[in-house]
């Protein structure tokens, strides 16, 4: 059973831009000793990072996960852009499928923010993909409870029932979404899922007869 895939998707970036600014030195005039500029280092060891960071985000837009999940696993490197790496890097783990690394890696997320609604709706959505659909199908419930005006919660809390077996909540459910977000594009969808499942269950018990 397929969930609504999480969307990211923007523009790919075309090119990738490296910052590789000549030393500035202050010469004597007969020994033309070289002496460094206060901070140039430590402005050099920052631009390292972001340089990781441009290079795994356009590995990202190409859809190279893998070469995106080492560049930013470099950039992590640096304090200053740890979390925003981080949250990149669990997004590639949810475009690989790797469920559990994006599982632990969204539960810390929340960890952080535990308000944010993007983050729970993922977490829910990945918990789903990773075979803990009653896990998954309380999130939603929540999500429901708390946003009564989202319908993408509820249409993704119905598919979960389905997958989980359970037909008649799935039914009750999709009666709320008509009645409540009638404009809903999923709602065909989801009708036609229904029907699928009806006309399965009737071949089974024909064989079975």
């Amino acid at each position: 059973m397929k969930l609504k895939r999480l969307y990211w998707a923007r523009a790919v970036i075309a090119a990738v831009f490296f910052i590789a600014a000549p030393l500035l030195t202050t010469s004597c005039s007969s020994s033309k000793i070289a002496f460094p500029i206060p901070g140039q280092k430590e402005s050099a060891a920052k631009n390292i990072y972001i340089e990781y960071m441009n290079l795994a985000d356009a590995y990202y837009e190409l859809g190279k996960y893998d070469k995106a999940v080492s560049y930013y696993k470099a950039a992590m490197e640096n304090k200053d852009i740890y979390w925003t790496a981080y949250y990149k890097l669990a997004r590639c783990y949810v475009y690989q499928s790797k469920w559990d690394l994006a599982q632990t890696s969204y539960e810390t997320l929340l960890k952080r923010d535990e308000e944010n609604k993007s983050l729970q709706s993922s977490l829910a959505y990945i918990y789903a993909m990773n075979g803990n659909a009653e896990k998954s199908a309380q999130m939603y419930q929540t999500l429901i409870e708390n946003n009564p005006e989202q319908s993408e919660y509820l249409e993704n809390y119905i598919c979960v029932l389905l997958a989980q077996g359970k037909k008649e909540d799935a039914k009750e459910q999709f009666e709320i979404l008509n009645q409540k977000h009638p404009t809903s594009s999923k709602i065909t969808e989801l009708a036609k899922q229904f029907e699928e499942s009806a006309a399965a269950e009737e071949a089974e018990a024909t064989l079975s007869q």
